[in-house]
């Protein structure tokens, strides 16, 4: 019924465009599909990525939604559905993006309500523990070890759908080893922490298109699991900054958290708990002058978070790993932890892929 209620709302709210002049047939190829792919103008109930859109975020969507519109044909409105590819079988990691194959009726973003956590946050000073459970959408990035049988975990990630985890670029980059994913895990190192973990395999990741290995530019990746996964109390998705409020804010003063296994120290070993702590955001301005002489373009595809002071900031073993901001309580990923000098150094903030300049390329890839 709510589906339905919102189907309605989205349809009226496409209709206040309804004096746009028809200028596609039906099925002509289009660009107006996300992230200003191509597509073909097709009925919005048929168009399964934009219909999961719709059952998440309802309303909320019908911005995004608008962009899309081709026409009208009685009343309905048609949309630029992006156009479904074959799946490629090798390699299983790329930088050029990937859809599912058109027979693919499979909607990752239904499910209960994203960015619910199971703990109360006070003020975090210092990187600490989390809580169990604190943060159910994280995700440890395995890499296969030629050492052992188990896997290394180097990065981090969240889950943002059933069958989908946000990233960094350089944490899937070249990265063949790259093959699995652990979720609802707190100690990686212990089986009697209370969590219970699921370990699922990476069917494949798709890298931003610009991504700049040596600038580290547009450092985003969506992971796509290879079958879905339940949501519990335990894991469940974090919500992306879909909406107005939280996709516009410019976030400085605000002390968002970050969460990740990495290293506490520069080079040092890397947490087997999950930590936490909180950082300011600082200004672009003040980011760029901390970065002048560093070879990092710090731009509005950014944000740049730290203690003037140093002692806190993500590390090695945090990247890709998300940077939260809480509205009431529901948490949104605004950040995704990028690249730094050191860690934790005096008067060089950390800096964090910016989320909510990428929804575009974040929805395409999100069936």
């Amino acid at each position: 019924m709510e589906f339905y209620k919102s189907y309605i709302l989205i349809i009226l709210l496409l209709g206040l465009h309804i004096f746009s002049q028809r200028v596609l047939s039906l099925e002509e190829t289009c660009d107006k599909a996300a992230n200003h792919s191509l597509g073909v103008c097709i009925n919005i109930k048929l168009c399964d990525p934009y219909l999961a859109i719709l059952r998440k975020y309802g309303t909320t969507a019908g911005n995004f939604l608008r962009s899309t519109l081709c026409y009208y044909e009685n009343s309905q409105p048609i949309v630029c559905c992006p156009r479904p590819r074959t799946e490629l079988q090798q390699p299983m990691i790329t930088s050029k993006p990937i859809e599912p194959s058109p027979n693919s009726t499979y909607g990752p973003l239904y499910g209960p309500q994203c960015g619910s956590s199971n703990a109360q946050h006070n003020r975090v000073v210092g990187g600490v523990p989390a809580d169990l459970g604190a943060w159910p959408w994280m995700a440890a990035l395995g890499y296969k070890n030629k050492k052992s049988h188990q896997p290394q975990w180097l990065c981090g990630g969240s889950l943002i759908s059933s069958r989908h985890i946000l990233t960094a670029g350089h944490c899937v980059y070249n990265r063949y080893d790259l093959y699995l994913a652990r979720l609802g895990e707190h100690d990686l190192k212990s089986e009697t922490d209370g969590a219970n973990p699921i370990d699922v395999p990476i069917e494949r990741g798709t890298i931003h298109p610009q991504y700049n290995s040596k600038t580290v530019a547009n450092d985003i990746a969506v992971l796509r699991l290879k079958y879905e996964v339940s949501f519990t109390d335990a894991i469940h998705p974090i919500c992306l900054p879909l909406i107005p409020e939280i996709k516009n804010r410019d976030y400085i003063r605000h002390y968002p958290f970050v969460a990740g296994w990495g290293a506490v120290i520069f080079r040092g070993p890397s947490s087997s708990v999950l930590l936490e702590t909180q950082l300011p955001v600082v200004s672009q301005e003040n980011c760029r002058n901390a970065y002048a002489n560093l070879d990092h373009g710090i731009d509005d595809k950014v944000l740049c978070a730290g203690e003037p002071a140093g002692g806190r900031d993500a590390c090695q073993g945090d990247s890709g790993g998300p940077l939260m901001f809480p509205k009431a309580t529901t948490y949104y990923i605004i950040g995704i932890v990028s690249v730094g000098y050191r860690c934790a150094e005096r008067g060089i903030p950390g800096v964090y892929t910016k989320v909510s300049y990428y929804i575009d390329f974040i929805l395409t890839h999100l069936y």
